[in-house]
């Protein structure tokens, strides 16, 4: 009976008394406030969500550091540390170069960092030209040119013929070039006047004259005893030739033993310095047995080069910091590299770039590959 009356009560839908749907004043008056209100409010929300604005605002940094720190660490997938720089460029456009606490690392062929720390070379760590050559290149080139201009074709044959074989390549555009011209005709006159000397040592030792043999033949004893043969090759004339020997700046002194690239020098670009420089490569690769061409070379090159006592207080600075200086570079071995540091700038707006520029050679820009990964 109890469950019945509890079901029967059970209704959901129970009529309202009609006297409790009454309407009132107040209550008419207080819906038409509520209606409007949120009609309003609809309206100032959609026409603000649709509505631009452009605010403002200025804070003090109370941060009382007049510097603030950037952390990097960048690689360099192709470009050599020599000629990767880093300048920090401030709002009001002047730009400085940045080497405190900065350090970079080459990269090898398989992208493994080298233990060494690299630098970039400034402008008073090498002598672009040797400045004891008083001859213009003019001057140097009026009874010919000892500096044999190559292509590909003569390049193979000086290659084939000679044991070493010192080329430079340069651009007729490079400032650094033109300076070095004569600085390397001069080399190579050295070279020929050494040959020349050892040429009439082994005639006066078979108890021969002048008259004994032709010019011809002397010529070809000249050839034979030449320690080094130096070459040159514009790049501008012969573009695909210098990409294909990975020619990126100038000028790139290649040195080449039996036809085969052994790096680019990086010395001090004066005859002296060349000349020890061609001795130690002769020490390393010529054979004991074999008789070494360029002791006179560095006679006849004290010959021309030193002519007074300041000439051999400047060849003996140079000779002071000659192996603090890597002559050779092997391109397989450093492709790349890796910089890593951090920035102390002004807390003002600025950015900071990583350039390819060297301030020794002129780059090629068609040549330069800034690709980077930052990690």
């Amino acid at each position: 009976m109890r469950g019945r009356a509890f079901i029967a009560n059970l209704d959901m839908y129970r009529k309202v008394p009609i006297d409790l749907l009454e309407g009132t004043r107040r209550g008419s008056i207080l819906s038409t406030i509520a209606v409007i209100t949120m009609a309003t409010l609809f309206f100032l929300e959609t026409k603000a969500f649709f509505s631009k604005s452009l605010s403002t605002s200025l804070a003090l940094d109370s941060n009382e550091d007049s510097n603030i720190r950037v952390n990097f660490n960048i690689t360099m997938m192709d470009l050599k540390c020599e000629f990767a720089t880093i300048d920090v460029v401030s709002v009001l456009g002047t730009q400085q170069n940045v080497t405190q606490h900065v350090q970079k690392y080459p990269i090898d062929a398989s992208g493994v960092k080298q233990r060494f720390q690299h630098r970039n070379l400034k402008q008073h760590d090498v002598e672009l030209f040797d400045s004891t050559i008083e001859e213009t290149i003019e001057e140097l080139h009026a009874d010919g040119e000892d500096a044999v201009s190559l292509d590909e074709n003569t390049l193979n044959i000086a290659l084939e013929r000679n044991k070493f074989v010192f080329v430079d390549f340069y651009a007729n555009w490079c400032s650094h070039c033109r300076d070095l011209a004569p600085t390397w005709e001069t080399l190579a006159e050295i070279m020929y006047e050494a040959a020349e000397y050892r040429a009439d040592n082994h005639f006066e030792s078979k108890g021969l004259s002048e008259h004994d043999y032709t010019a011809e033949e002397y010529a070809e004893a000249v050839k034979v005893e030449l320690p080094v043969f130096i070459g040159k090759i514009d790049c501008v004339d012969h573009h695909d030739l210098c990409i294909r020997k990975n020619i990126r700046a100038y000028p790139t002194l290649k040195f080449f033993v039996d036809g085969e690239e052994k790096g680019d020098y990086r010395g001090h670009r004066t005859v002296m310095e060349f000349s020890h420089f061609l001795a130690e490569m002769e020490d390393k690769f010529r054979g004991e047995d074999e008789a070494k061409k360029t002791e006179e070379v560095k006679e006849v090159a004290t010959d021309r080069t030193i002519r007074n006592e300041s000439h051999e207080e400047y060849a003996r600075a140079l000779s002071a910091t000659r192996h603090k200086i890597q002559h050779t570079w092997v391109d397989e071995d450093h492709p790349g590299c890796q910089l890593s540091g951090f920035l102390l700038v002004d807390r003002a707006p600025g950015n900071f770039h990583i350039q390819a520029q060297s301030k020794t050679t002129e780059l090629a820009a068609h040549l330069t590959n800034v690709s980077h990964i930052i990690n």
